[in-house]
């Protein structure tokens, strides 16, 4: 009986075009869409388009492996949430990253929905959901947040504060941190004292701009 050979495992140089790839994806898809070839992204990188093809035969599956990528950042981030003490502090940390995520990686949300049609079996949950949902749950229990708050809310509500983002300064500066005390605010138990709002709020002329401006957005 003869054993089959041992897989081998990839070279150092071709696991370090796989990750230039996918860096370069990132941003190019940021600025210009996603529907930029894969020759093009060869031309940029001074790569044969031969070696693209071996590491995504597809724009489909280039794609796929930014978003599987960007899934890894997304169970880091969680797992650094552990070791924040308190589970309001928690809680607010998962807010912040969730709008800090958006802003380093403006492409996420588009790959992700583009993912979600191409490729519905591979979209999971993070295990950052276990996380924030056990946060909410132990600050509910120390009368931190109210007792009416589900996990779920709390990633809507970061994903609220997320989209904000796309706002462009100086507004952005002045909106996003009186969203997130409002945001923060409506979480607290009745009767806790309220803090006092950021600087601002933008004017109505600089909202229609921010509005209009918005509806240009990739």
């Amino acid at each position: 009986m003869t054993s089959s050979a041992p897989r081998r495992r990839p070279r150092k140089d071709a696991l370090a075009n796989r990750d230039r790839i996918l860096d370069h994806a990132e941003h190019v898809f940021a600025a210009e869409g996603l529907d930029v070839s894969l020759h093009r992204l060869a031309e940029d990188l001074s790569l044969g388009i031969g070696t693209v093809y071996r590491h995504f035969p597809t724009r489909e599956d280039l794609l796929l492996g930014l978003y599987h990528r960007l899934q890894e950042r997304v169970d880091e981030a969680g797992q650094a949430l552990l070791s924040i003490e308190g589970a309001y502090e928690r809680v607010v940390a998962f807010i912040d990253q969730t709008v800090q995520f958006s802003l380093d990686v403006p492409v996420a949300r588009t790959v992700g929905a583009r993912v979600h049609r191409l490729f519905p079996d591979e979209v999971r949950v993070s295990p950052t959901a276990g996380v924030v949902a056990h946060a909410v749950e132990e600050a509910k229990a120390a009368g931190r947040i109210r007792d009416d708050v589900a996990a779920t809310d709390i990633a809507s509500l970061a994903g609220m504060l997320a989209d904000l983002v796309w706002v462009r300064e100086p507004e952005r500066s002045v909106v996003i941190p009186r969203m997130r005390v409002l945001v923060l605010d409506a979480l607290r138990p009745q009767g806790e004292p309220r803090p006092g709002l950021p600087a601002g709020p933008v004017s109505m002329t600089e909202l229609t701009r921010m509005a209009h401006r918005n509806r240009m957005r990739p």
